[in-house]
């Protein structure tokens, strides 16, 4: 099968897309929490799979705390949301409070809340792409690990066949309260076969 190159409307369609349903993902979060903790995505764009660390905004080797799902059904691929240490232990605070003033390994109530903020924004990112494109999507069960930047989202990616498709969709996703503001990062990669899938139905869409 040839390789995805995608061309500059494609990708417009899948940055369109992406737009659309980190929306739908962002209200869902406000909706549950009560509006405690806004979610912002200003930034959707395509990028080279092979450049993804280089997105991160972290250093390679800090420590983050990545949330990562696969993608089932008609759309194949994989999710993955990611912060920095420090950032995660003040979505957990956010969350369900301070439970200790210098947190420096993550709780179990923390490992779950974390895990349900990952659950609620990804399911609803797929939720609005079957929604808009009619194909089905849904997330495995979520996995929640911690190490250098780097190496988990290799390690998250790892499965992709990258001899028929080196595009991402890349989401930047910003958590916001009135008086801190977090950042993170949020991936969805699809497989090659997917994102022609994905194509032909939306051109079929716009016309």
């Amino acid at each position: 099968m040839p390789k995805v190159k995608l061309t500059v409307e494609e990708k417009d369609i899948m940055s369109e897309i992406g737009n659309m349903c980190a929306g739908n993902a962002s209200t869902a979060l406000a909706q549950i929490l009560g509006r405690r903790i806004e979610l912002e995505l200003p930034n959707v764009e395509i990028v080279n799979i092979a450049r993804l660390p280089s997105h991160l905004k972290v250093h390679p080797e800090e420590p983050i705390i990545g949330i990562h799902m696969h993608i089932w059904g008609g759309a194949k691929g994989n999710a993955l949301m990611i912060f920095p240490q420090k950032d995660s232990f003040l979505l957990i605070d956010l969350l369900i409070g301070p439970l200790q003033e210098n947190p420096s390994s993550l709780t179990e109530i923390g490992i779950s809340a974390l895990k349900e903020v990952g659950n609620i924004v990804i399911s609803s990112y797929l939720s609005a792409l079957s929604a808009f494109t009619g194909i089905s999507a849904f997330p495995s069960t979520v996995t929640l690990t911690s190490g250098a930047a780097r190496s988990l989202v290799i390690l998250a990616f790892s499965e992709l066949d990258k001899s028929e498709c080196d595009e991402t969709i890349l989401v930047e996703a910003r958590f916001k309260e009135k008086k801190r503001a977090l950042s993170g990062n949020f991936f969805i990669i699809f497989d090659a076969a997917s994102i022609r899938i994905i194509l032909k139905k939306a051109k079929g869409l716009i016309k």
